[in-house]
């Protein structure tokens, strides 16, 4: 067999040199083991240390940021959005809510008779009003909802990160005598809810509102006509004395407005 002709025309591959030095350079990058060098570990070594630091901080500042009535209020928010009513009663004590407009609707129901209420009358009325309430408490419970239903408008579609440190910017919140009072406006009507700790949380036991106690008066009215009878007397006896001639016989007094 003839030997293979050897083509010498074929070009032979190059190689690739890299030049690592000569790139260091470029770069500027201190050379190993010069002060330079060391220089820029410890300046790498301060950046790890800080990053680490900030992340360690920001932990710790959210896991005490969860015990702070904001983060429960954020809560109370994801509830009402899932419609998690377990999650509701874990935040709003809704039975010392509805205690807490006891005087609220006394007051209420008393001012509808104005001064024409006696002490005795009086206090037939703050007697009779407890033991209405618990009719009422769905009603409470409703309200409130329809309250967190309305700021969970604004945070629609948030994370719940960005909603529970949002909460501070959208109600006023003061701790004070191991209490939180939240102030709250909803459609352009002040609200204030007192909170207490529960463990890590915190639990709104106290709702003040001057609207739905008036609504709740309303709701329990035709309850109160004996009260309302006798109020009527009262007022006749007062104008008696005052007009001439005696007054008609005309009832005075709607217990049902």
């Amino acid at each position: 067999m003839p030997p293979a002709i050897e083509n010498s025309d074929r070009p032979k591959p190059s190689r690739i040199v890299v030049n690592f030095e000569r790139a260091r350079e470029m770069a500027h990058i201190p050379q190993r083991g010069s002060r330079g060098f060391k220089i820029l570990g410890i300046i790498a070594i301060a950046l790890v240390v800080v990053v680490l630091a900030a992340a360690l901080g920001g932990y710790l500042w959210w896991r005490s940021y969860k015990t702070k009535p904001a983060y429960s209020l954020a809560l109370l928010v994801e509830a009402v959005e899932r419609n998690d009513m377990a999650a509701f009663d874990r935040i709003v004590d809704t039975d010392k809510v509805v205690e807490s407009f006891v005087p609220q609707v006394t007051e209420k129901a008393v001012g509808r008779y104005a001064s024409a209420l006696t002490g005795p009358l009086r206090s037939q009325v703050e007697s009779l009003i407890p033991t209405l309430m618990p009719v009422v408490k769905e009603k409470v419970r409703e309200e409130i909802i329809a309250h967190v239903k309305e700021l969970s408008e604004r945070a629609s579609g948030k994370p719940f990160f960005i909603v529970a440190l949002g909460v501070p910017y959208v109600v006023d919140i003061k701790e004070e005598n191991g209490a939180a009072k939240v102030t709250a406006n909803f459609k352009d009507r002040p609200v204030l809810l007192t909170m207490q700790p529960n463990g890590d949380r915190w639990k709104i036991v106290s709702v003040t509102d001057e609207t739905l106690a008036a609504r709740i008066v309303d709701n329990i009215a035709k309850d109160l006509p004996a009260v309302g009878s006798q109020v009527e007397k009262e007022v006749r006896k007062k104008l008696q004395k005052n007009l001439p001639g005696g007054l008609p016989d005309i009832p005075l007094l709607n217990d049902n407005k």
